[in-house]
C-alpha cells in the first residue's frame, strides 16, 4: 500500500512538472508566430504608409471642400491627429493653421485646443521646455471644462515621457512620478467608474505605486472594450499589458504583447512607438541578436521619420550594444562558415581520392570480370568440346566394340565352315568361298552402323547442312543413313580432315573424295572457304 500511495504522488509530481513545461513552450510556439508575422509587417511598412496617406489624403480633399472656418478648423484637426504619431511636421503645419483660425475668430475653444495639441506635438518630438512652456501659459481655471481632461492628459504626456527619458535617475524622476500620479488621479476621479479609460487611469496609478497585481487586473479589464487591432490605441494597450508583465518578470507574456503592440503600430502607421524598441532589448537579453538588429533599426528608421528626438536619444543607447553583438554573432558565423568551407573541401579532397581510388578498383574489377567473362567463355568451350569428345567416344567405342564382336563371330563363323570342308577334303568349296566376294556387304554395314552412331550424337546434321546449301539443292533421305557426300562431311566434323583417311575409310581415291567435296561447296550459299568451318559449328552434342 505504501509502494503504491509513493508512485501515486510520483505519477502527480510528473503530471505537474509535465504540465508546468507545456505551458511555456505553448507560449513559445505563439510568440515565434506573432515575431514572424512582425517580421512580415516589417518587410511590408511601406503598404501601411501608403493606407495611411490615402486617409490623410482623404481628409485634406475634404478640407479643400470647406466652406467655413469651423469646418477648416475640424478638419484640420483631424490631419493634426492622423499626423500625430505618424509625421510631426505635417502635423505642426496644420496645427499652426488652426492657430491661426483660432485667434482670427477669436475663439476661445479652439484656441485652447490648439494650444494643448500643440503641446503634445511638441512633447512627442523631444521638445519638452517648450512644451511645458505652453501648458504652464495656460491658466487652468479659464479653459473650458471640456477640454480640461485634455489639458491634464497633455501633462501626464509629458511627464511620462521626461520620467521615462530620464530613467534610473532618482534625482528627477521622483519628482515626474509624483506629478504624474497626482495627473492620474485627477484623471481618473474625473471619469465615470463605467468608462473603459478610468481602468487605464487606475492602471498607471497601481503603475507608480508598484501594485502590479492590480495594474494587470486593471489593463485587462480595459482591453475588454472592443478596440479596432489596426489602432494606436490598441498598441497602447498591448504595451501597456506588456508593461506590466516585464515588472512581474513574466518574460514570455511580455515579448507576446509587445510583438503584439509592434504588429499594430506598423498597422496604424504609428512612427512614435517604443514596442520595437523595447521587444528589441528583450530579444537581445534572450540571445536573438538577428530579430533584435532588425526591430532596433526598425525602431529607428521609424523615429527617424517621425523626427522624434527623445526617442533617437534612446535608441542610440540600445543600438550600439545591438549591432556589436550582432557584429560579434555575423563574425562568428563567418568564421564557423570559414572552418565549414575549409572542412568541405577537406572532405572534398578525400572524396576526390576516395573516388579515384574507387575507379581504379572498379576499372580492375571490370577488367577482371572481363577476363574472367573470356576465361569462363573458353571454359564453356572447352567444356563443350569434352562433352562433345565424350560423346563421341562413348559412341565409337560401343561402334568398335560391337563391329569387332561382329567380325570375331563371322571370323569364328569362317574358321569352323574352314576346318570342315578341309576335314571333308572339299576343296573346290573352299576355293569357292575364299573367292567369293563378301566385302561389300560388310562396308555397307560398316557404313550403316556409322551414319547410326553418328547421328546419334548429331541428331540435326542433316538439317543444319541444308541451312547452308541453297534451297534447290538441299538433301532428303529416306532413310537414317547418310549418302557418300555427307558421309565425307560427317568425318570433317568428327575432325578427321586428313583427305588419305577419309579415303581409305570410304573406300575411295583422293580425286573422288575432292570432287565429293567440291560438288557439295558448289551448292552451298557461302563462301567456299568458310564452308568447313561452318561445318565444324554445326550441331551441339545431344547428351541425352
Amino acid at each position: 500500500m505504501r509502494i503504491f500511495t509513493a508512485f501515486f504522488r510520483v505519477f502527480l509530481l510528473s503530471l505537474l512538472v509535465v504540465s508546468c513545461r507545456q505551458e511555456p513552450e505553448i507560449t513559445r510556439d505563439a510568440n515565434t508566430k506573432l515575431l514572424d508575422s512582425l517580421d512580415i509587417k516589417i518587410a511590408n511598412k511601406k503598404k501601411y504608409e501608403i493606407r495611411k496617406a490615402t486617409l490623410i489624403q482623404h481628409y485634406k480633399d475634404s478640407l479643400k471642400l470647406a466652406s467655413s472656418d469651423e469646418e477648416r478648423y475640424s478638419q484640420n484637426y483631424r490631419i493634426i491627429e492622423a499626423y500625430l504619431g505618424y509625421q510631426c511636421d505635417s502635423a505642426f503645419h496644420y496645427a499652426d493653421k488652426n492657430f491661426a483660425l483660432a485667434q482670427k475668430d477669436h475663439n476661445d475653444f479652439w484656441y485652447y485646443q490648439n494650444r494643448i495639441q500643440y503641446s503634445i506635438l511638441l512633447c512627442s518630438t523631444g521638445l519638452f521646455v517648450e512644451a511645458k512652456s505652453i501648458l504652464d501659459s495656460l491658466d487652468r481655471t479659464k479653459i473650458p471644462k471640456g477640454l480640461q481632461a485634455y489639458y491634464d492628459s497633455g501633462y501626464e504626456g509629458l511627464y511620462s515621457t521626461l520620467m521615462d527619458y530620464n530613467g534610473d535617475d532618482k534625482r528627477f524622476s521622483d519628482t515626474y512620478r509624483d506629478y504624474l500620479l497626482e495627473y492620474y488621479k485627477a484623471g481618473y476621479e474625473g471619469r465615470q467608474k463605467s468608462d473603459p479609460f478610468s481602468y487605464l487611469y487606475l492602471y498607471n496609478i497601481n503603475i507608480l505605486k508598484g501594485n502590479y497585481q492590480e495594474a494587470k487586473s486593471d489593463i485587462g479589464e480595459f482591453t475588454k472594450m472592443p478596440i479596432s487591432k489596426s489602432t494606436r490605441l490598441y498598441a497602447i494597450a498591448n504595451y501597456c499589458t506588456a508593461n506590466v508583465y516585464g515588472k512581474l518578470n513574466e518574460i514570455a507574456e511580455q515579448e507576446k504583447y509587445l510583438a503584439m503592440a509592434a504588429i499594430a503600430d506598423i498597422e496604424s502607421s504609428t512612427k512614435e512607438n517604443r514596442a520595437q524598441q523595447e521587444l528589441a532589448l528583450l530579444l537581445y537579453k534572450k540571445g536573438d541578436v538577428k530579430r533584435a538588429f532588425r526591430y532596433i533599426h526598425s525602431a529607428l528608421d521609424d523615429a527617424n521619420f517621425y523626427n522624434a528626438r527623445s526617442r533617437n536619444i534612446q535608441i542610440s543607447k540600445v543600438q550600439p550594444i545591438i549591432e556589436e553583438a550582432y557584429v560579434r554573432k555575423i563574425n562568428r558565423q563567418n568564421q564557423q562558415l570559414q572552418w565549414s568551407v575549409a572542412a568541405i573541401s577537406l572532405l572534398f579532397l578525400l572524396i576526390c581520392c576516395a573516388a579515384f581510388f574507387i575507379y581504379k578498383q572498379l576499372q580492375t574489377i571490370v577488367k577482371s570480370r572481363n577476363e574472367l567473362s573470356t576465361a569462363n567463355k573458353s571454359l564453356q568451350i572447352l567444356n563443350h568440346r569434352l562433352d562433345e569428345a565424350s560423346k563421341i567416344k562413348e559412341e565409337y567405342i560401343a561402334f568398335f566394340i560391337n563391329q569387332c564382336s561382329n567380325y570375331i563371330e563371322k571370323f569364328d563363323g569362317y574358321k569352323k565352315l574352314i576346318s570342315r570342308r578341309i576335314v571333308n577334303g572339299r576343296y573346290d568349296k573352299l576355293l569357292e568361298m575364299v573367292n567369293k566376294k563378301n566385302s561389300e556387304m560388310d562396308l555397307n554395314e560398316l557404313y550403316e552402323n556409322f551414319d547410326t552412331a553418328f547421328l546419334r550424337i548429331y541428331p540435326n546434321f542433316v538439317d543444319e547442312i541444308n541451312s547452308l546449301l541453297r534451297p534447290e539443292e538441299r538433301y532428303h533421305l529416306k532413310s537414317k543413313t547418310l549418302n557418300t557426300e555427307l558421309r565425307i562431311y560427317a568425318l570433317i566434323r568428327l575432325g578427321i580432315k586428313d583427305t588419305s583417311q577419309i579415303s581409305e575409310f570410304l573406300r575411295y581415291s583422293l580425286r573422288t573424295i575432292y570432287n565429293y567435296k567440291s560438288k557439295v561447296k558448289a551448292k552451298s550459299i557461302i563462301q567456299n572457304d568458310d564452308f568447313e568451318d561452318r561445318i565444324m559449328k554445326i550441331g551441339d552434342v545431344s547428351v541425352s
